[in-house]
């Protein structure tokens, strides 16, 4: 594969070539005779052409990034104690664990009022995970005791979340499972309600 300079050059090498081809036709026939040496047709496919790969290369090396930030976030959840509250670290690492390549989203969108913190997002699966993080299960408990599991919302109120999702209440976690397939849902929706050892004393 081509670096990005060396294909940046390559195409400025191309178009040029192309520049002079199509001058030399005109200057040997005259430009009524060559007009359909430039086509808008042409010109869209070398623009499209130009433009499109760079685009990819870039979100493509977003997405490599990204998941490297997840797996250096991940490398922490293995020197915390054991103590079944989960952190993000924790969360990352089964995500990950589970698979599903999870790229954080930056900034958050702010979630329902209702679960009282803001939370960390994560697309994975090709969908997006919602996790809480309380301090203890109570705390948790206290904000999702009264919503509808089905639909992590409270009586009366609009569900935010499109379905179908997943909803997991799991020790000091809340999270929603949205978007992508539901063979993935349910893969993270596993791994997430398998909950965190516990170290005996």
């Amino acid at each position: 594969m081509l670096g990005r300079f060396e294909w940046r050059h390559s195409a400025r090498s191309a178009a040029r070539q192309m520049a002079q081809h199509v001058a030399r036709r005109v200057a040997r026939r005259g430009l009524r005779h060559c007009a359909s040496a430039v086509t808008p047709l042409l010109v869209l496919c070398v623009a499209g052409a130009c433009a499109s790969e760079p685009a990819g290369e870039r979100e493509a090396t977003a997405a490599r990034e990204a998941l490297a930030q997840s797996e250096t976030t991940a490398t922490r959840a293995r020197a915390l104690p054991a103590t079944g509250l989960w952190s993000e670290a924790h969360l990352v690492d089964r995500l990950l664990r589970a698979g599903v390549s999870p790229r954080v989203v930056e900034p958050a969108p702010r979630g329902p009022a209702w679960m009282r913190r803001a939370p960390v997002v994560y697309r994975a699966g090709g969908g997006e995970v919602y996790a809480w993080i309380y301090t203890d299960s109570l705390e948790r408990r206290a904000v999702t005791s009264a919503l509808d599991p089905a639909t992590a919302t409270p009586a009366g109120a609009v569900p935010p979340f499109a379905a179908p999702m997943r909803f997991v209440a799991q020790s000091n976690l809340a999270a929603v499972i949205v978007g992508g397939s539901e063979t993935n849902q349910e893969r993270i929706a596993l791994a997430l309600q398998a909950g965190l050892p516990v170290q005996k004393p």
